[in-house]
């Protein structure tokens, strides 16, 4: 069991991040005794194409949300737009720049 320095919310060990507020438990102490957040990026993975079926694009996605592991998936979201089929997978990167991708499929 940790305790998280930032906000003081509990969490068993087998977290590695707070549900709260997004800290790390290994976050390094700054020279003013605060805590350094880690840099990370929302990053987003598209998978569309008006001929492409559903259960293809949400293959794709779930393919690429399995090889992201569970530590950085965010969500998958899904829409249509006038008939384009468009599935996105929210992910967390730590990688610093644009590295958003649209995987068309028409």
């Amino acid at each position: 069991m940790w305790t998280c320095a930032n906000c003081g919310e509990k969490h068993e060990d087998q977290f590695e991040t707070c549900w709260k507020c997004d800290e790390s438990v290994a976050a390094p102490p700054l020279k003013d005794g605060a805590l350094e957040r880690p840099q990370r990026r929302v990053e987003y993975q598209v998978f569309r194409g008006t001929l492409a079926t559903w259960e293809n694009l949400f293959s794709q996605a779930a393919e690429f949300a399995s090889s992201l592991g569970p530590e950085r998936l965010i969500s998958i979201s899904h829409s249509e737009d006038r008939d384009d089929g468009v599935v996105a997978v929210w992910f967390w990167s730590a990688e610093p720049g644009k590295t958003t991708n649209d995987q068309g499929s028409s």
